[in-house]
């Protein structure tokens, strides 16, 4: 898809109706489960934000995680108080909170631009999908969560999607699992660049972006986070696997499943689909318990899941996945005189009454061109006004489907119009 050299999104009619598609059919599917879309402002409060964010994080992995904040910036170069907002949840959170009472459920979900500062801190753009439920800690609920976004993804035509799935544990258990990891990294220091060292000591659950050579880049070597869990988190956990086998769904547990936002617990989830023989991911979530009580001091249990829209895009582009609608019945409008605008837009304005898509001749031109131009834009018809004709009290209208003309009294052109669409819907 284009995008200009700031890596900002330019979407132009030929692609525009192709992301239609991908939306129309989003909301179809969420509203089968009875989610409810929500609108959230572009420009967020930083302050906000980062309190979201890091809410959970010790100060070294914060310091790193907001580093990819795109803030907004006043005419001397100072920091504003406002971000591009560079994901949903912590919105969803905020404005949940001031309506939430126990034992309400909100299922919401959100679709549109994100920003964020890549790995060379370059700011780029990036359409999302998220998907939130909010007020269950059930294992019925993020099991219907992690169904949701294998069904979206199954019908907007992923085939051979699938998940990787891990747990990371609750309050209790964790902790245990961060120390012997901790441990693990002091042993292997000399094994690491200096930068994944901090990043990975401060939230061993962290996913790094480092490219070193001489680095180890991950803790896949290092204990696995299973053989700490209690026995509540095992028994969800195998629950979670046994239902998600039972409706079909591939898996794969991958005990190094990582997160860049520590903020998850229990169970975590990717979406996984292989591009050019190699996998991609193109979403993921997990559960959140946690977070709400941290930033708006109300408990509010909570499983969600995001979508990256871009990288969906570009496979089903990629696949020629898309299949552009059937051409809607259209009217071309054209006239051979610059006098008769008037009566041209008050014709156009009696077909918009019945739904009829019109396209109106902005210049005057010769009738080859004029029907040249209606079989472009795959008119159904043609208009076409003349001097000589209006003051006979009639006008020509060119059947381009069925290619035939014929003149009609001015009094009579909405009825021949729609006789004319008639025919040719029940031809289709």
């Amino acid at each position: 898809m284009p995008k200009n050299k700031y890596g900002f999104h330019e979407f132009m009619p030929e692609e525009v109706w192709k992301w239609k598609s991908i939306e129309t059919l989003v909301d179809s599917v969420l509203s089968l489960y009875d989610y409810e879309e929500i609108r959230l402002s572009v420009l967020q409060d930083y302050s906000v934000l980062r309190n979201g964010i890091t809410a959970l994080m010790d100060t070294e992995e914060a310091d790193h995680v907001v580093k990819q904040v795109l803030n907004l910036c006043a005419p001397d170069h100072n920091i504003s108080l406002l971000s591009l907002r560079p994901e949903g949840t912590i919105s969803v959170l905020h404005h949940t909170a001031s309506i939430f009472e126990d034992g309400d459920t909100h299922r919401v979900y959100y679709h549109g631009p994100m920003f964020r500062k890549d790995k060379n801190l370059h700011p780029m753009e990036f359409y999302q999908l998220g998907v939130e439920l909010l007020g269950s800690d059930s294992i019925l609920s993020e099991n219907e969560v992690i169904s949701l976004g294998m069904q979206i993804c199954h019908k907007l035509g992923m085939h051979g999607i699938r998940m990787e799935i891990n747990s990371y544990g609750c309050e209790e258990c964790r902790p245990a699992f961060f120390e012997a990891m901790r441990k693990y990294l002091t042993t292997h220091a000399d094994q690491y660049c200096k930068s994944c060292f901090d990043e990975l000591v401060a939230n061993p659950l962290a996913k790094t972006k480092c490219i070193e050579d001489n680095c180890l880049h991950t803790t896949k070597q290092g204990p696995k986070i299973q053989e700490f869990l209690c026995d509540k988190c095992r028994l969800n956990f195998n629950r979670v696997k046994k239902i998600q086998a039972n409706l079909g769904n591939h898996y794969h547990v991958n005990h190094h499943l990582f997160k860049n936002f520590s903020y998850y617990n229990e169970t975590v989830f990717d979406f996984i689909i292989d591009v050019d023989g190699k996998p991609v991911v193109i979403g993921g979530g997990g559960r959140y318990d946690y977070l709400s009580a941290k930033i708006t001091g109300k408990r509010i249990p909570a499983v969600g899941f995001y979508l990256n829209l871009d990288t969906i895009f570009d496979v089903l582009d990629k696949g020629t996945k898309f299949v552009r609608p059937r051409s809607k019945f259209s009217v071309y409008l054209c006239s051979q005189s610059s006098e008769l605008e008037i009566m041209m837009l008050q014709i156009a304005q009696e077909l918009h009454a019945h739904e009829i898509v019109t396209i109106i001749s902005s210049d005057v031109w010769d009738a080859n061109i004029e029907q040249a131009n209606a079989n472009r834009k795959n008119c159904s018809l043609m208009i076409m006004l003349r001097d000589e004709n209006i003051r006979e009290g009639k006008v020509l209208i060119r059947n381009l489907a069925k290619n035939y003309q014929d003149y009609v009294a001015l009094s009579n052109i909405v009825d021949e119009v729609l006789i004319a669409r008639k025919a040719l819907q029940q031809h289709l």
